[in-house]
């Protein structure tokens, strides 16, 4: 499950508490409140705290975002401050990188984006954190139809004028770059290409639940800590309300105030 250059870090001992750090995007949007679940039942009885810097269209190094929202980029995040009070109160920080890509379509150079990327894996290796992140699909590396890249440019990203060969070419040498990085940065979680739907970008919504347990497991199995369970696909329905109730109720209308653990 994972990456063959990926080695098994040592195991958490049972009182350390644990600092689950989920940084992402649409995906992840979709499948925090299932994959924080699942992460704290299968790491009991360590106390887990959830660090979220996620949300629809969101980017590492640009402002990104879906309709009236522009969440600022994930490096400039104050998660990474609160991680910091955390490690140093003695808890283990796990920190998840993924959905990186949206910075290609906001017309981020790909160096600048892995230059960012460096950034980030480097300020959470100084919190001493075990790191796990996930490539882009390989489906885009290979390069989706540019009439396909072009329908999907226009619905997610709107105001983009990213060309087809400047994305394509992106997303290979970031690709390449966190291929390279596996082991350096910490370890790389492959094979998500089979949950993928139609568009080839998002997991599909009867698929979610299998893409986070794949993805969860992985983290655990590297961790040492056997998993016998799954994240079902109710569970992957009610994070899916949760991510409706945190994107439209919080983060577009601010009917309530954002979570704490939300940044």
């Amino acid at each position: 499950m994972l990456d063959e250059k990926s080695a098994v870090v040592p195991p958490i001992l049972p009182d350390t508490p644990v600092v689950l750090i989920l940084m992402g995007a649409s995906n992840l949007s979709r499948g925090c409140f299932a994959l924080s679940r699942f992460m704290k039942v299968c790491l009991y009885p360590r106390k887990v705290q959830v660090l979220i810097a996620t949300g629809p269209g969101r980017a590492y190094h640009a402002f990104g975002g879906l309709l009236s929202v522009k969440y600022p980029p994930i490096e400039s995040s104050e998660l990474f401050e609160k991680a910091q009070e955390q490690a140093e109160s003695g808890a283990q920080i796990i920190a998840l990188v993924t959905d990186i890509g949206n910075d290609i379509m906001y017309g981020v150079p790909t160096g600048e984006l892995i230059t960012t990327l460096e950034r980030v894996f480097e300020r959470l290796q100084s919190l001493h954190s075990k790191i796990f992140y996930t490539p882009l699909p390989v489906a885009s590396e290979e390069g989706i139809h540019p009439l396909t890249f072009y329908i999907l440019r226009t619905l997610l990203f709107p105001y983009s004028r990213v060309p087809y060969d400047t994305a394509m070419a992106g997303i290979i040498e970031v690709n390449r770059f966190l291929r390279e990085s596996a082991c350096r940065y910490g370890t790389m979680i492959p094979a998500t290409e089979q949950f993928l739907g139609m568009d080839k970008i998002h997991y599909g919504w009867l698929r979610g639940h299998l893409a986070w347990s794949h993805v969860g497991k992985a983290m655990l199995e590297s961790l040492g800590i056997d998993v016998a369970r799954d994240i079902t696909l109710p569970g992957m329905l009610q994070s899916y309300w949760e991510e409706f109730r945190q994107v439209v109720g919080v983060d577009i209308m601010g009917f309530k105030k954002k979570k704490p653990e939300h940044f």
